[in-house]
């Protein structure tokens, strides 16, 4: 978990922002590689940590938001195909800066399926819901989620 790796960071995203300055090559050569080893292996999750990794990513954005280190790098580059979740959303580094519905949406647009424990649970969902009433979330979008979410529940019933 904590995707693309807290091991650098000195900051605890309970209670604040957490950075690192690694670039993604540097990242790739550290960081990604228990991440890569459990894709390989397998692994169904994997949860993204609010972590903002602006020489990867090319902003302040916490991983959790980040459509190019959950789009690009994890699905994309990594070959990760499971379930994405987010760190806890009730934490400092989100809750400091971000409404519950302000993150579950922009968790979701940038490629989480799963969004652990918002601040204000009827807020994010009425802001999800929102959303994708107004577009800014296709529908298209919610059933890729739902369908990696009910293969890896199929895939557990199957162990």
């Amino acid at each position: 978990k904590h995707f693309p790796g807290h091991g650098n960071t000195t900051a605890d995203s309970h209670y604040g922002y957490a950075v690192t300055d690694k670039t993604l090559e540097e990242l790739r050569a550290c960081e990604f590689i228990p991440f890569a080893r459990g894709i390989d292996s397998g692994v169904g999750m994997i949860m993204v940590g609010h972590i903002s990794a602006p020489n990867a990513a090319g902003n302040d954005l916490p991983s959790t938001f980040s459509p190019v280190m959950i789009g690009d790098v994890l699905r994309g580059e990594l070959g990760f195909t499971g379930v994405v979740i987010t760190d806890a959303l009730n934490m400092g580094a989100i809750t400091n800066q971000y409404s519950s519905g302000e993150a579950a949406v922009m968790a979701l647009q940038a490629g989480a399926d799963l969004l652990l424990m918002p601040e204000d649970f009827q807020s994010a969902y009425l802001e999800v819901l929102y959303a994708v009433q107004n577009g800014a979330i296709s529908v298209a979008r919610i059933d890729e989620s739902v369908a990696r979410i009910l293969l890896l529940k199929k895939q557990s019933l199957d162990w």
